[in-house]
Order: structure tokens, then sequence, then C-alpha cells
């Protein structure tokens, strides 16, 4: 099959094939299909994955029908001294129970990652202990990339080490978390009998990431970008925070743009469905806003139902302890607390100083 794509980023300098060359890749999930060594003391190597099939994130149905292959550069951990770099070969699937392409997941390196994930986890290790410009100087990345990788911690390992040192785990009734897929696991094992609950807020998010996709697509469309035009925050805000004026001005729009005004009542809908369902009937109206996005909603919307049948059960759990609002709000404080003293700090050198910082400030 001819391939319709380029690489991103594509290295185009010469390479020359060398058969010697044998990279321990030590990532099962992939197999080799060729390997070069290049003139600046680069590897490339040309990997694909083994599964010959993928389940959709749509309907979960397992598909083996290859719809395209295109090519992506991940930079790895380096082999003596050379610096290495994979050329996935990643495939999109055609379902042919949704007839959409989907494609297949990358769990070495995680979705719209550039680099391997163990490569992250080096870099964040060596500026643990060193200062992060340094680090940043000697892997050739921007201190920025160094700081997000010592930000991960989300492996479940991880996790599962910070939750064991709870005096009493069985104490612990409820769990609130965003969409993590290694944090579920991590409570999951750690504390087996807290009840997973997924923070509303995440959720609304998640939609509405979709929906900023929807709103943006039409502001450059010939029909919306004059409506639109200044007034995308109408669409934006929460119902109930506009203004009389404001209200009429977005319905105005919304009549001459029917496709976006169904998108925006899709939107709103799940935001009153937080707010005035109950544990009897969450379920049920849970369901009916699937299917009206599956039957009404734009490509957006329908695209962001997935974590809504991964994690159905956690995002139900909601309105089991209500009226108690379980979120992850004191802890997304906490966070904003932190990226403020790093601003006005201009950043820290090293962890040390961030931590000892934090801790000065936690009771400010």
């Amino acid at each position: 099959m001819p391939e319709k794509h380029i690489i991103d980023g594509q290295r185009t300098r010469e390479i020359e094939p060398n058969q010697g060359i044998i990279v321990p890749l030590d990532l099962p999930e992939f197999e080799i299909l060729s390997q070069c060594i290049g003139a600046d003391e680069s590897i490339e190597v040309q990997v694909r994955a083994r599964k010959e099939s993928q389940a959709c994130p749509r309907c979960g149905e397992e598909s083996a029908k290859v719809h395209d292959t295109r090519k992506r550069v991940k930079r790895d951990v380096t082999l003596r001294g050379y610096q290495v770099y994979l050329i996935i070969h990643k495939r999109r699937f055609r379902c042919a129970t949704c007839r959409k392409p989907f494609t297949e997941k990358d769990s070495a390196c995680g979705r719209y990652k550039r680099t391997t994930e163990r490569f992250r986890d080096l870099i964040a290790k060596q500026a643990c202990q060193r200062p992060i410009a340094h680090v940043a100087q000697e892997v050739q990345v921007g201190p920025r990339f160094v700081h997000d990788c010592l930000s991960d911690g989300r492996k479940k390992e991880e996790v599962v080490k910070l939750l064991e040192r709870l005096s009493d785990p069985d104490a612990v009734k409820v769990v609130s978390m965003d969409m993590s897929a290694s944090f579920r696991p991590a409570v999951q094992a750690a504390l087996p009998k807290a009840q997973i609950v997924v923070d509303h807020f995440h959720v609304i998010q998640h939609v509405m990431k979709a929906f900023r996709k929807v709103l943006s697509s039409w502001a450059h469309k010939k029909e919306g970008i004059v409506l639109l035009h200044g007034k995308q925050h109408l669409f934006l805000r929460a119902k109930e925070d506009l203004t009389e004026e404001d209200t009429r001005e977005r319905a105005k729009i919304g009549a001459r743009l029917p496709a976006l005004e169904k998108a925006w009542q899709l939107k709103e809908a799940l935001r009153t469905w937080y707010a005035t369902a109950t544990v009897a009937d969450a379920a049920q109206h849970l369901d009916a806003w699937i299917k009206q996005v599956q039957q009404e909603g734009p490509d957006a919307l329908q695209k962001a139902l997935s974590p809504f049948k991964n994690w159905r059960q956690e995002i139900l759990a909601f309105f089991q302890f209500l009226p108690i609002l379980v979120s992850n709000g004191f802890v997304e404080g906490k966070n904003n607390r932190t990226k403020t003293m790093m601003r006005q700090a201009y950043g820290y050198r090293n962890r040390y100083n961030l931590r000892m910082r934090i801790l000065l400030g936690a009771d400010i």
C-alpha cells in the first residue's frame, strides 16, 4: 500500500544501512523492521506494533483492516553514545462497525508525545539531582520540557508507592481523580475498598475541549466569521453566567448557525445533568444524553464520548456521595499555588529548592 503521509519532522540527512547493529530495544510491543546508523552518530530504528488488530475506541470492536500507515519520529534513550530515534510505522485501522478510521495506541511513548516514556523518565531522574538548566543543555532540550518530565509522576508503580505510605488505607472511602489510565489501577491495587469517583470538573473540561473545536471550526467558516467575531465567549460561558442581553445575542447567533446551537445545547445539557441528577436517575439521563450526542451531535462531540464508556461507573459514582461534592478542587488549588510560586521566582534551579518553598508556603 503506498504511504499517504510523510514523517513528522522528517530527518532528511543521509543514513547508511548497517546490518551489524542490533539495538536492544527492550520494548516488547514493537518489532524491529530495520536499523540504520547515521554520520551524526545517531541510530534510526524502524519499528511497528506487534499486534495485528486494535479495539475501536468508539464501539470496542476489534479491527484488523489497515486504513493507512503513517511514520512518526520518536526520540529514545541513547545507546553507547549514539542517539536513538524510533521511526514508528503507526497504522490507522478502519472499524467495520463504526466505518470510521482510528489510530492504534502507543503505550511506549504516549499520545501526541515525540519522545519515549523511558526517555522522559531518565530526564526526570537526572533533574531530581541536578539543576534543570544543566540537564536541558546536556540532552539538548528546553528547560520547560525537563520540568514537564519532572511533573509526570503518573505511572501506576509510582502512584501505588505513594498510596502505600498511608497509615490506614482501609479507612479511605472514596478517591477523586481525573481520567488517568494509571491512577485507576493504582488506586484499585492500593485501596481496594475505596470508591473511585471521576472529578466532574474534568469530565466537563473534556467535553468543553471538544466543544471548543466545534466553535473554532464555525468561527473560520464563511457563515460564522462575521457572526462569531468577538462573540465566541457567549458560547463558552456557562448559561447562568450570561446577562439577558448576552442571552438574546447568543440565541440570535444560534438561530443563524443551528449546528453550533445544537452543540451548545448538548454541552449545557451535560452541565445541567450534573446540577440536577440524583443517584436514582443519573444513569438513565446520562444514557439519554449520550444517545442524543450520537444522533445529533457534531463529530468532535461524538469522538469525546469514549470516556463515558470506559469510566461510566466512576462518573456515575459522583452522585452516590451527594450532597457532598467529591472533587479534586483542593488538589487543583495546591497545584495552582505551586505554579504561582514558580512564576514569582522565575523558576527554580533544582527540585529540592522548589519542594522547600512549597512546604514553607503550605500554610500561608
